[in-house]
């Protein structure tokens, strides 16, 4: 759901600006935002980007007035085009393959992973992730297969935003970001450097980025198909159930990396 089809910026750069812009509008709100007098004493002069018990509050979103407009336009475009097309590849798509599509992009990202393994000092997975995308990507096919499986070797996932969670970094405040969904400043920042750590970042035109995003897109899109249909159906407030799902799993994803 952070990966999709991009129109007029570069695939490149676009999490970067977004990491960037989402800094800057932490920075404003946070600046402009009115001094409550029921405010306990010292509050004020908390900064939630680093509160470790930010994550625990998950209606905590001063920027919403922001996020609920584009975040409606996001679920206009996945009605009106996202769905649609994941909904006819799915339909179309045999099983094995889709599992294969899923194994390829996996395989893309473990350069990514075992980077951000090593950055949090866990040096056993990071030896695994390395054999894995080794494997897979000679014996595998470009990860089309999964012999690393056959030998124990479990594909992992980690990413510079839990990266710096892991080290003490909160999330900032929540985000929905144009195409690419729900995010927190500090994950906006993460998935740009994520994006440097690619491969296909500097082998690839921008036109391979493109059209590499998009499939990523569509085959989560159609992985997360059931998944997003319950939440959705079974919330009072679709835009607040994202919001408390994507935070939660990020906490839980941070807890894991503190505690492995």
């Amino acid at each position: 759901m952070r990966e999709g089809v991009f129109s007029s910026v570069s695939a490149r750069w676009l999490p970067a600006l977004a990491g960037v812009l989402s800094l800057l509008a932490t920075a404003c709100a946070h600046e402009h935002a009115p001094r409550a007098d029921a405010e306990p004493a010292g509050a004020a002069a908390a900064d939630p980007f680093f509160e470790d018990d930010f994550t625990r509050q998950h209606d905590f979103d001063p920027l919403e007035p922001v996020n609920r407009p584009i975040f409606a336009g996001n679920m206009t475009l996945d009605r009106f085009f996202i769905d649609p097309v994941a909904h006819a590849y799915g339909v179309i798509t045999p099983a094995p393959v889709k599992r294969a599509v899923r194994s390829v992009f996996a395989n893309l990202n473990a350069p990514v992973v075992m980077v951000n393994e090593v950055l949090q000092l866990r040096g056993r997975r990071a030896a695994q992730t390395l054999g894995r995308f080794a494997l897979n990507s000679t014996l595998g096919f470009a990860g089309i297969f999964d012999p690393a499986a056959e030998l124990g070797w479990t594909e992992h996932r980690a990413d510079f935003g839990q990266t710096l969670g892991r080290f003490g970094v909160g999330p900032g405040f929540y985000l929905v970001i144009p195409l690419l969904g729900p995010s927190t400043a500090r994950d906006a920042v993460g998935a740009a450097v994520d994006l440097f750590l690619r491969l296909d970042t500097w082998l690839l035109p921008l036109q391979g980025q493109l059209f590499l995003g998009g499939g990523f897109g569509i085959s989560e899109r159609d992985n997360r198909r059931e998944e997003l249909r319950a939440l959705r159906e079974g919330s009072v407030d679709f835009y607040a159930a994202v919001r408390s799902a994507y935070l939660q799993t990020r906490e839980a994803r941070v807890r894991e990396a503190r505690n492995p």
